[in-house]
């Protein structure tokens, strides 16, 4: 039987200026200013979350276009090349006005054999296997490549500088390719009823991976809301940042 999977998408902007997230499903990328909630089920997909980084010009436009890409990239080949983005994305945007917009990206896929999840700065996948949650993905930032030399204590605060971004998009007219060399990728079996979530940072830090468990009977558009809500109580809408999430569950 060809594996059936439903998906279910939530984006809402917090106290941020603007919207800087965007998401891909299949071909439709939704970008918006307020609480969008979308259900859909298919036997071949791909889903991607991409977060403007704040800090660059035109970031949103930024995210956008990056989705854009890799979704005519996706329907043409049925997979999503970082490299070729990277360069799409000069292209698209070879101009001085858009010079350092920037972006993160991760996405997941349908392919042969598997699911295929690629993912460049720190938007996040997560796996849910019926039991718990686990993060697949490793953020691109400072910190992050200072841990494994054993410069930094893995269990003291640092300033936020240290969590700046190693590797993400950003469209560059030298076409420098050095901040895409970070990016990773593997392979994933869904079985059924399990679930691959795919989020901005937005969604993820504020919950520091302690995210509801998967009921059984529970729907997906449940437990997004009751995510949503969880991030509330933590923090106030005026300090939220943008959050965004796709979620993936195999259901044949």
């Amino acid at each position: 039987m060809k594996e059936i999977y439903q998906i279910q998408a939530l984006t809402w902007r917090g106290g941020m200026a603007h919207q800087q997230d965007a998401m891909l499903i299949n071909s439709k990328v939704y970008q918006n200013q307020g609480l969008i909630s979308k259900t859909y089920e298919a036997k071949r997909f791909c889903v991607a979350v991409a977060d403007g980084v704040s800090s660059s010009p035109y970031s949103a436009r930024a995210s956008r276009t990056l989705l854009e890409l890799a979704s005519v990239m996706y329907d043409r080949s049925g997979a999503v090349d970082f490299v070729g983005l990277q360069h799409q994305l000069n292209q698209a945007l070879a101009d001085d006005k858009h010079e350092g917009a920037s972006s993160t990206l991760v996405c997941a896929y349908s392919a042969a054999d598997g699911i295929v999840i690629k993912h460049l700065g720190d938007s996040r996948a997560y796996h849910y296997d019926g039991i718990c949650w686990q993060c697949l993905t490793k953020d691109h930032s400072f910190i992050n490549e200072l841990k494994p030399n054993g410069e930094i204590n893995h269990d003291d605060d640092y300033a936020s500088c240290y969590g700046a971004l190693m590797g993400y998009f950003a469209v560059d007219c030298m076409a420098d390719m050095s901040l895409i060399e970070m990016a990773s990728h593997q392979c994933l079996n869904l079985k059924q009823g399990e679930c691959l979530l795919l989020c901005s940072d937005g969604f993820s830090e504020v919950l520091d991976g302690r995210f509801l468990p998967m009921g059984d009977g529970s729907s997906l558009k449940a437990w997004l809301n009751g995510s949503i809500s969880q991030i509330k109580e933590i923090k106030s809408m005026q300090e939220l940042d943008n959050i965004s999430a796709v979620l993936v569950q195999r259901i044949k």
